[in-house]
């Protein structure tokens, strides 16, 4: 591995973080063998894990970091089914469309559980924790100021500030759902996705108003 290129290495972490989702949402942790076995699935040699994680908790805020990417791609590839809807159709199918994108999940739910566990049990290492869990946010904020983007109306909150928040309500209610044993892949016909993400959109946008060529001139 310490010849491989970095098209190489970046290849060989996404096959790792691939496999890292699958065995972490099961909730056994990082262990010797859950690594082995990540490693075979990835075909990388386990010596070659530690070249590219130093640490267990950088292996985890990396699977945790595909989380977003993999919306990102699910997300850009849906917004055709919203494009040419009318105003009052497209704040409903952009909710449903960002919860089939899946921001998050019954495993990444898991998986966070895990870091946050690791984090309280080593105290050196909540600020690496806390600038993790920043940099996903982050990521996932962006992904839903793209959809915002998409909408064809003004935005009335700041772009970022109204990811955030959309972000930060979209997790909470996923869980409650989850604990409430809500089957994860319902969620798009939830309350939140239903009725309450429609309507913060509808707060955080509103319509375009086009001035007719006779205004204009006046």
């Amino acid at each position: 591995m310490e010849n491989k290129t970095t098209p190489q290495r970046d290849g060989a972490r996404h096959r790792l973080t691939l496999a890292g989702r699958i065995a972490l949402a099961d909730g056994a942790g990082v262990t010797p063998q859950l690594i082995a076995d990540v490693c075979e699935q990835a075909g990388i040699h386990p010596r070659s894990f530690r070249l590219l994680y130093a640490s267990d908790d950088a292996f985890l805020d990396a699977v945790q970091e595909s989380v977003a990417l993999e919306c990102a791609e699910r997300l850009r590839s849906s917004f055709g089914e919203i494009r040419g809807l009318d105003d009052a159709q497209i704040l409903r199918a952009a909710a449903v469309v960002l919860a089939r994108s899946r921001p998050i999940d019954r495993g990444a739910v898991i998986i966070r559980a895990e870091r946050r566990l690791r984090a309280l049990r080593s105290p050196n290492e909540a600020g690496a924790l806390l600038a993790a869990e920043h940099r996903q946010l982050d990521a996932l904020s962006a992904v839903v100021a793209e959809l915002i983007g998409q909408l064809g109306r003004d935005a009335s909150w700041p772009t970022s500030l109204a990811a955030r928040i959309i972000i930060e309500t979209y997790e909470r209610s996923f869980e409650a759902w989850v604990f409430g044993g809500g089957d994860e892949r319902d969620f798009h016909t939830s309350s939140y996705v239903t009725r309450t993400l429609p309507t913060l959109l509808g707060r955080m946008t509103s319509p375009t108003v086009r001035t007719s060529p006779v205004a204009a001139a006046a």
